[in-house]
């Protein structure tokens, strides 16, 4: 669950798949949708300039090619200390390992297809992880015009030995649906992205079956972030700072310690990933994130900060 920024090239590969792959959930994910949207973007814009100019002014980040591959694929291995999906720290106590496999069809140089799946299991098992397993089905679909971007998609999370709730077998479903839009434009070397994601629950209450959150509610992420190439460790634009910061609302969302649902502000969340890009294809990444929340959400400090890492190829 739950899509740090694999930088440019990850987002030929990924498009449309990232910006919507748990933009919301832990640190990595939520700088790849931000990264993903705006390189792309980019990527568009750099391919008028090659055709007309005949340099490839983004040479380090795509490839030089003046349309992108029909179908692209994006794979990556990541680790969080904490899973922190939408200001829950659902695991307290333990980690996650998760797995991306993510085939994307650009349908035309501005339109992409794609799902994401998304596996993930806890680092050890305790009162809070009993051996927790997680797959995510989502499809997704993303729209560039310029420096402005839409979309939109329907995502299937499956959990297995979850926590809590009338779940046989301790399994959980929970279905959504979400729009998108955001905006990136360049300013020298540096890009800045802003986004605004609303994601809308379907499905059977919790309390009753298997479904994991409450039909009807809601959670909007508003977020702001950059890309900043590190030209004082490698000149060629291949290690790169991708800051972002998300203020998030619930509505009837998260539950707090006492079970109740609550909306409001969820929680101001940054997240201060670095990536170097080692070849066209591979990649790593690490990060450190930071959340505070003031709704008592369940099972969750009011303050907490949190590291990971990732290495992913893109073909």
């Amino acid at each position: 669950m739950k899509l740090v920024s694999r930088v440019a090239a990850f987002a030929l590969t990924a498009a449309a798949a990232t910006s919507a792959l748990k933009a919301e959930n832990n640190a990595a994910t939520q700088a790849d949708a931000n990264a993903v949207t705006t390189a792309a973007a980019d990527y568009s814009t750099t391919n008028k300039a090659t055709a007309s100019t005949g340099k490839d002014v983004k040479k380090v980040v795509v490839p030089a090619a003046t349309t992108l591959p029909t179908f692209t694929l994006f794979v990556s291995e990541a680790y969080d200390s904490r899973y922190m999906f939408r200001g829950v720290d659902v695991l307290a106590g333990t980690g996650i390992i998760s797995t991306t496999f993510a085939p994307t069809w650009h349908i035309t140089d501005s339109d992409a297809l794609t799902m994401p799946l998304w596996f993930a299991s806890a680092v050890k098992s305790n009162k809070n992880a009993s051996a927790y397993r997680e797959f995510d089905i989502p499809l997704t679909y993303s729209h560039i015009m310029g420096d402005f971007n839409v979309g939109a998609g329907y995502f299937l999370y499956t959990y297995y030995n979850l926590p809590g709730g009338n779940r046989p077998g301790g399994t959980g479903i929970q279905n959504e649906v979400d729009v998108n839009a955001g905006y990136s434009h360049k300013f020298g070397d540096v890009t800045l992205n802003t986004s605004l994601t609303y994601y809308y629950e379907l499905g059977t209450a919790n309390k009753y079956t298997y479904g994991s959150i409450n039909p009807g509610s809601s959670f909007l992420t508003p977020s702001l972030g950059a890309t900043i190439p590190l030209n004082f460790i490698k000149k060629d634009g291949s290690v790169t700072f991708n800051p972002n910061t998300q203020y998030n609302f619930s509505f009837v969302y998260n539950p707090n310690q006492n079970g109740t649902y609550v909306s409001g502000a969820n929680n101001w969340q940054f997240q201060l990933p670095v990536t170097w890009q080692v070849t066209k294809v591979w990649s790593v990444t690490g990060y450190w994130a930071y959340s505070y929340q003031g709704l008592d959400l369940y099972n969750t400090a009011k303050s907490l900060g949190w590291a990971g890492c990732s290495i992913g190829a893109s073909f």
